[in-house]
């Protein structure tokens, strides 16, 4: 894909993510190729992120280890691979036909346009502090918007409903699951 098609498909997905959805589900890109891809938006994310702490540095309090790049790609990755299969397993368990390939792929594409919005936060913090904060409350607004059509279309639900009971249900397995780990491998939660 050129940058003219990759612009056009940004926009479309914008305007009619479920079009755009459908375009990329046409793509039927093998898993190699998804899993690269996968790989490439963390690391970019990263790089992102570790260049965002040098324009904008934190307040001092933070510690040095959690703005650092490598534990940042870390969480990164973690988190997207536990929401693309956490996707696709609850959408599959709730009716969905949609594979891991086709939840991946969409979900890739959203992290990338989510990395274009965090390149232009790089330019537009310094300039205007409360024009960025309004492009990040639009994006997250029109994220989520996306995301809730590209579920429906890769699980084929017909339902933007049942598509916010997948994600929900998602979001409810991907705590419960980092739950368990923390409490398995991270020592007691604090008590109150």
């Amino acid at each position: 894909m050129t940058t003219a098609a990759l612009g056009e498909l940004a926009n479309e997905t914008i305007r009619d993510p479920q079009g755009a959805a459908r375009r990329l589900l046409a793509l039927k890109l093998p898993r190699n190729v998804l899993l690269t891809a996968l790989a490439l938006v963390i690391v970019l994310n990263a790089a992102v992120y570790g260049l965002s702490n040098l324009i904008t540095p934190p307040p001092a309090e933070v510690p040095m280890a959690a703005l650092a790049p490598v534990p940042f790609a870390a969480f990164l990755a973690a988190g997207l691979i536990g929401t693309i299969l956490g996707l696709w397993y609850v959408g599959r368990a709730i009716g969905g036909t949609g594979t891991l390939e086709d939840v991946m792929v969409l979900l890739v594409w959203l992290q990338a346009l989510r990395l274009a919005v965090q390149a232009a936060l790089l330019v537009l913090v310094p300039l205007s502090p409360v024009l960025s904060s309004l492009v990040v409350l639009a994006a997250a607004v029109i994220g989520f918007w996306i995301l809730l059509n590209f579920v429906d279309v890769a699980h084929d639900y017909g339902s933007l409903l049942k598509s916010f009971g997948a994600i929900a249900l998602s979001v409810l397995a991907l705590a419960l699951g980092l739950t368990l780990l923390v409490t398995l491998f991270g020592g007691a939660l604090p008590q109150p």
